[in-house]
């Protein structure tokens, strides 16, 4: 039934039938992680696996992880929060005795609280022999370990030590779990999107009208660096009276919504708009509609944006930062990069690319190039399957 469910939901997508192989000559992959909503890195990530052709060859079971509350409850602990960590531990345990995994992919969290629930799942996984793909989305998964206490760390090493294989996002990342894991037993996977909703990317960035609109994406949290963004908005309508600043995502967040006071009260507000949170189409069409992309993270276990890959496929010229794995990403050429914590940089390097649509249309050429050698989603399953093969047929 569990898999007759998810293969309903499957082809209401639109999916292929999981039909078209025998399930007899299938491997059992046991996702376990988020969908949306709320959505994040992970969550997003999950749902490009159970959508991705992976499941063309392989027989997918999920369990969802979610807690569909906003990301305001991320990290926080309160009754509804343990009772979904203990719900989903034994949810995972029936799953494992009916559906006899032949392997189980899961996330791995760079936080105390996440860590203690992801350990309901790596615990029994460890204790009875499972093998086990663990998947790092953020890059301070070596500092998480640590800052951790000596009680946490042996748990973490515990977890850990018998993994088939972990999927960092970036090469750099690899030494973060230096002492943890075997060099051997990590993989590089980056993150991929589809990139069919973009096809009228191609077009000239004219199609907004005229008007310059200059796009922030993500969650509205400090270390994002959007309030640094808006910090750089006088100065930037001082030489560019007529340009907009849009801002996606969920404007009932505490920082969000001062910071939309602040706006108001400033007299900005006809400039700045919040737009709260956008999904699917209309998602996809703000980022067309937009002239430039600014993302000036400093956000602590930032890995490897989503947004920026979105961005890269809409044909945007992007501002950002070089943290975590954004260089790694765009390559030098794939952006202009500033400082974190810099609104007066943000503000000069907005300016240098409105008055400057060569250096954009050379940003958006390099941008899509890397985005089709190294992050479409057709290339992130081909690799992770590739992973998982390798997990399958390693020494327990």
């Amino acid at each position: 039934m569990i898999a007759q469910a998810s293969e309903a939901k499957r082809l209401a997508r639109g999916a292929i039938p999981l039909a078209s192989t025998p399930n007899r000559a299938r491997h059992t992959i046991l996702v376990v992680g988020p969908t949306p909503p709320p959505y994040h890195g992970v969550s997003v990530v999950t749902r490009n696996i159970l959508d991705s052709a992976l499941a063309d060859s392989l027989r997918i079971v999920h369990l969802d992880t979610a807690d569909r509350r906003d990301l305001y409850n991320v990290g926080k602990v309160d009754l509804r929060n343990v009772w979904l960590a203990l719900r989903h531990g034994a949810r995972f345990q029936y799953l494992m005795l009916r559906e006899h995994p032949d392997l189980v992919h899961m996330p791995v969290a760079e936080s105390t609280l996440g860590f203690l629930r992801d350990s309901l799942f790596l615990i029994p996984a460890r204790l009875s022999g499972q093998r086990v793909v663990v998947h790092i989305h953020g890059g301070s998964f070596g500092t998480f370990y640590k800052k951790a206490r000596p009680l946490l760390q042996t748990l973490i090493r515990f977890c850990l030590k018998n993994v088939g294989r972990t999927v960092v996002l970036d090469e750099h990342f690899r030494g973060n779990l230096d002492g943890l894991v075997p060099s051997e037993r990590i993989r590089v996977v980056p993150n991929g999107i589809p990139t069919a909703p973009y096809t009228a990317s191609q077009q000239d960035r004219s199609r907004s009208g005229g008007k310059t609109r200059i796009l922030y994406m993500g969650t509205l949290v400090e270390s994002k660096g959007f309030l640094d963004l808006l910090e750089a908005v006088p100065k930037v309508i001082a030489l560019v009276p007529g340009v907009e600043f849009w801002l996606v995502g969920d404007n009932s967040l505490p920082e969000a919504r001062l910071a939309e006071e602040r706006i108001r009260r400033e007299g900005l507000d006809r400039q700045v708009k919040f737009l709260g949170i956008r999904y699917g189409q209309e998602k996809t069409q703000i980022l067309l509609d937009a002239s430039i992309f600014v993302f000036p993270t400093w956000y602590p276990m930032e890995g490897q944006p989503l947004v920026l890959l979105e961005s890269m496929a809409a044909g945007l010229p992007i501002v950002t930062t070089r943290h975590a794995a954004i260089q790694q990403t765009l390559g030098e050429n794939g952006a202009l990069y500033v400082k974190p914590k810099s609104p007066d940089e943000i503000a000069e390097k907005v300016i240098t690319l409105i008055n400057d649509p060569d250096l954009c249309r050379q940003i958006v050429q390099n941008n899509r190039k890397r985005l089709q050698q190294s992050h479409t989603l057709e290339r992130f399953a081909a690799t992770l399957k590739s992973v998982w093969q390798e997990a399958l047929t390693c020494p327990s």
